[in-house]
């Protein structure tokens, strides 16, 4: 932490504060140096041991932020009532008419607290934020996709880390929003379901104190966390028909898999494969309707075989069969393992007998079901008219 331009913005201000590094005391402010020397003693203390999360003394509640050697110890919620008031005053009328709190925010945070931007994201992968609602210079700025990696709330998304982070830098950042040099403070939003996404405020002179700033973004942070509906919890898998004949779930369960499979996109990867048995009207018309029958149950219990165990199978219409299967570090060797059923049905079977097999990864259509449907059909089509499937 570069210390230079924090101490200059908590000199003048009346927020006690109170800088440490390693075992001593490196900097402290006005606000602090006219506390009593008990209190001073207890602050001091407490700063030094990491204790408790929050340390009340002489009535004021105080805090610690780390960021690297240092430790910055702070009262927190100052002029906190009037502040209070003014953020509800502007932010319930608009959730009343229904707008999003994570758009509404940044604009009621810079202009309540002096920052020249705010920002509010909500998480959506493990790789990704949205940028839902970005105030800068006095404009509401588009929303955007950011990636994790590059953004300086990274460390927030850690839910072992601290919740509340102050950066200072004086640098070009890899983070596309931020100036070249500035002071950042970002907090983290989270429900008793999981880290729902963060707020941030920066700039390189807020117009108050940084203690004020850090207790009405943990407060809006409560807010959202409140406001926001839970996560559905499935207590109960939908009932989806099986098809009489294979006894594999059909197209209604393949719809709300390849849904599921969206949403574990991009954590998780996977593979479709269209299999289409070659030839099922002519087996029909040499060997009779039961033979055919039989061809397709036999042919459905050597891909359950095939399958580990969260990999799933169903029948997708008349010769039609469909494997949904997720990918850890390498697609599995699916083909290989259909050319072995295509051999062991022929033996079984006394007659030839030929599976053709269109794939997808879900990677390559950017994680859409319905595309990736349609890739591997595509697929499967090119490689029945080369004759080569």
């Amino acid at each position: 932490m570069k210390t230079r331009t924090l101490t200059q913005l908590l000199a003048s201000t009346s927020t006690p504060a109170l800088l440490l590094k390693d075992d001593s005391v490196e900097w402290s402010n006005d606000a602090f140096n006219e506390l009593s020397k008990s209190e001073r003693q207890q602050i001091k203390q407490w700063g030094f041991e990491h204790a408790d999360t929050l340390l009340i003394c002489g009535g004021t509640l105080y805090e610690r932020l780390t960021a690297g050697d240092h430790t910055l110890v702070i009262a927190s919620g100052h002029r906190a009532a009037t502040q209070q008031r003014q953020l509800m005053q502007a932010l319930i009328p608009q959730l009343q008419q229904g707008a999003n709190p994570f758009f509404a925010l940044p604009q009621i945070l810079s202009e309540l607290l002096g920052w020249q931007s705010a920002a509010a994201c909500t998480r959506l992968n493990a790789q990704q934020l949205t940028l839902v609602g970005h105030w800068h210079e006095g404009e509401q700025q588009p929303p955007k996709t950011l990636s994790l990696d590059t953004s300086l709330a990274g460390p927030l998304y850690d839910s072992s880390a601290a919740g509340t982070q102050v950066q200072e830098w004086s640098q070009t950042m890899s983070d596309p929003l931020l100036p070249e040099k500035g002071l950042w403070l970002g907090q983290r939003v989270e429900a008793a379901d999981g880290i729902i996404g963060h707020l941030a405020v920066w700039g390189s002179k807020p117009k108050t104190s940084l203690a004020d700033s850090i207790h009405l973004l943990q407060l809006c942070a409560d807010l959202l966390a409140a406001w926001l509906p839970p996560k559905p919890v499935d207590t109960e898998k939908p009932a989806f028909t099986a098809d009489p004949l294979t006894h594999l779930l059909q197209r209604d369960a393949l719809d709300d898999a390849l849904v599921r499979s969206e949403h574990a996109y991009p954590d998780r990867d996977h593979m479709l494969a269209l299999i289409d048995i070659d030839g099922l009207s002519r087996i029909n018309n040499e060997f009779g309707q039961q033979e055919g029958d039989r061809v397709l149950c036999t042919f459905a219990d050597k891909l359950r075989h095939v399958c580990r165990p969260n990999d799933q199978v169903f029948r997708f219409g008349g010769d039609e069969f469909v494997l949904l299967m997720p990918v850890h570090k390498q697609p599995p060797p699916l083909l290989k393992r259909l050319e072995q059923i295509n051999r062991g049905m022929t033996e079984q079977l006394k007659h030839p007998f030929k599976a053709s097999t269109g794939i997808a990864l879900m990677t390559e259509v950017n994680g859409s079901g319905d595309e990736l449907m349609l890739l591997a059909n595509s697929r499967l089509q090119q490689l029945k008219k080369q004759g080569t499937a």
